[in-house]
């Protein structure tokens, strides 16, 4: 998986749980996304989703620190 590719696996995953999340009028944190995240890869069947998913965990992790 090339640089590229694995950006937008990342971005595609955190939009996933979003869009999810998202309601009107309420306030969505980075915990509460990075949570979805976590949930989301204990239940994928693919190793290419999960490592996305860990991936994006990572990148947001590092956003809140």
């Amino acid at each position: 998986m090339n640089d590229d590719t694995t950006a937008e696996d990342i971005y595609a995953v955190i939009g996933t749980v979003v869009a999810r999340l998202l309601k009107p009028d309420q306030h969505l944190s980075l915990h509460e996304i990075t949570s979805a995240l976590h949930s989301m890869s204990e239940s994928v069947d693919t190793a290419g989703m999960r490592v996305s998913c860990e991936r994006a965990i990572r990148l947001l992790a590092e956003q809140m620190h």
